[in-house]
């Protein structure tokens, strides 16, 4: 007999009106950093993370700040759900656009790295993030945006 619950789906895990899409992901990027959640920053163990100080490596690359994570895991897990869901059942444009959003909202990417690591322009940047949250939020009836608020 196994004692997993079974963990409800993402639209109706959390109360997705308390704060806007943008918010969510900016949210859970946060909540990523907490407790060494996030691999992405630089070296994966410790003697990499002292090889790098040593070196002088900068190992984190965002120029944004995330905001003050606010969010409980069971919010946290309905946001990662809500990503992976989105980035399997889009087509590959539309994937491209959510890549972009999560660049910028989850890993707290700027425009400009955005741009220079996809080797595209900032304006295209801006358009394809707009273009990524007004999807996910025309797919997803519970979500809103302050795009089309």
């Amino acid at each position: 007999m196994s004692t997993t619950t079974a963990r409800p789906h993402f639209s109706v895990a959390i109360d997705w009106k308390q704060r806007d899409i943008e918010q969510w992901l900016e949210q859970y990027g946060a909540w990523l950093l907490i407790g060494c959640r996030y691999e992405n920053l630089g070296a994966n163990s410790i003697m990499g993370k002292l090889l790098d100080m040593a070196q002088g490596v900068k190992s984190d690359n965002r120029r944004r700040a995330l905001p003050r994570c606010n969010i409980t895991d069971d919010e946290a897990e309905a946001i990662e759900a809500l990503v992976k869901h989105i980035s399997q059942t889009e087509t590959p444009k539309a994937q491209k656009w959510v890549q972009i959003v999560v660049n910028y909202h989850i890993d707290g990417m700027s425009e400009e790295t955005i741009a220079h690591r996809y080797n595209m322009s900032r304006f295209a940047v801006t358009r394809d993030k707009m273009n990524g949250i007004i999807r996910i939020v025309s797919k997803h009836s519970f979500l809103r945006s302050r795009l089309i608020d």
